[in-house]
C-alpha cells in the first residue's frame, strides 16, 4: 500500500551524499529516505522551538523567553545525558 505522506525532493552536494551514503550502509544498509526522515524526527522538538521563535520576531514581539526556555530546556537535556553516562562510573 503507498504511503499517504507528503514526499518531497532533496538536492544535497558530493559531500553531504557521500555522508549520507557512510551513514547508512554503518547502519545495516538503510535506505537515505529513511535516515533523514529519522533525523527530522528527533530534531522535530527543535524544529518547532525555532519555528515559535521565528513567529515571535515576525509579530515584533520580544522572543527573549522564549529563547531563554529553549536554552534551559537544553542544558537540561545534556545535563540529563551525562548524569546517565556518568551513572555507571
Amino acid at each position: 500500500m503507498p504511503s499517504k505522506k507528503t514526499r518531497i525532493n532533496l538536492t544535497v552536494d558530493d559531500d553531504m551524499n557521500e555522508l549520507l551514503t557512510e551513514l547508512c550502509d554503518l547502519q545495516g544498509g538503510m535506505p537515505k529516505a529513511t535516515l533523514i526522515n529519522n533525523y527530522l524526527d528527533m530534531l522535530r522538538p527543535h524544529m518547532i522551538e525555532i519555528r515559535d521563535a521565528i513567529r515571535l520576531v515576525n509579530e515584533k514581539k520580544d522572543p527573549s523567553a522564549h529563547l531563554r526556555k529553549m536554552l534551559l530546556n537544553g542544558q537540561q537535556d545534556f545535563l540529563d545525558v551525562l548524569k546517565e553516562e556518568l551513572k555507571d562510573d
